[in-house]
């Protein structure tokens, strides 16, 4: 059995660079890479490097559709081009996880993190996202991606979310 580990972090605001499309969630991975691969060629061709690694969020959309926003972090903000969209990860603290198995079951990382939330008396604020340390190519089950939540730590919890760490399914600090 795969143990968890859920660690938390707080985050500055981080401008991003991202290509955004409405779709059904059955095409979503298969969009994915075409578009983090535009967004790269569009950074390369104006000489901006990204300061981290490529990202996905997804927000959830009327008639079951998700608007998706995937690209990659950069420095500065940058002004609407094309299919370039500048966008923002918010500030403040988030509970992060690493998945690693079939992406077909990638809710099961999900639900650890709602788990973990619950039982510190946290609530999730905001869409979380998926940072790929390894690009996002071929087969979604070697995508190994680390989940990222932003939350909202409960009044009168005495517990810093600096450093706040659990191990999923064990009781936390």
């Amino acid at each position: 059995m795969h143990t968890a580990v859920i660690e938390t972090r707080t985050l500055a605001a981080q401008p991003t660079v991202v290509r955004r499309a409405t779709l059904p969630p059955s095409e979503v991975t298969g969009w994915l890479p075409l578009a983090l691969g535009d967004i790269a060629e569009w950074l390369r061709h104006r000489r901006i490097v990204p300061c981290g690694f490529p990202f996905s969020r997804r927000h959830q959309a009327a008639d079951g559709l998700v608007v998706v926003e995937a690209g990659f972090p950069v420095t500065l903000p940058v002004a609407p081009n094309g299919l370039a969209l500048p966008s923002e990860l918010p500030a403040g603290p988030v509970v992060v996880t690493a998945y690693s198995g079939p992406y077909r079951k990638i809710g099961t990382a999900y639900d650890l993190i709602e788990d973990w939330l619950r039982r510190h008396h946290d609530r999730a604020t905001g869409d979380a996202w998926e940072i790929y340390h390894s690009p996002p190519i071929g087969c979604p089950d070697e995508w190994h991606p680390e989940i990222v939540q932003p939350y909202s730590i409960a009044y009168g919890n005495n517990t810093s979310a600096i450093g706040r760490r659990g191990v999923a399914g064990t009781p936390g600090p």
